[in-house]
């Protein structure tokens, strides 16, 4: 492979990105930011136990918004929940 093949190829997957770039930015858009989801939805999308997420209510540790009957979860209390549980990933070693 010559620069000339290294060149046209670089130029291609940078051809690639862009085109990614925008089907995601229009896949954002789609979502919309300020998404708001139920206790289905977290219980599917996050893989837990209706349990588990009462408990965590319960606890204080994922914030809500209940009307009525139904709760609710914005994304700004969904992200404050991950960002508020981040671990470093080291195990108890150190290591």
């Amino acid at each position: 492979m010559n620069n000339g093949d290294v060149s046209f190829r670089l130029k291609e997957l940078n051809d690639e990105m862009s085109k990614l770039v925008i089907e995601v930015n229009k896949l954002r858009k789609s979502v919309g930011e300020n998404e708001v989801w139920d206790n289905a939805d977290l219980i599917r999308n996050w893989k837990i136990s209706t349990r588990t997420l009462a408990s965590w209510r319960a606890e204080g540790l994922i914030g809500y918004v209940q009307i009525g009957g139904k709760i609710l979860y914005p994304r700004e209390m969904r992200e404050n929940f991950l960002k508020n549980n981040i671990k470093n990933g080291e195990n108890k070693n150190g290591i």
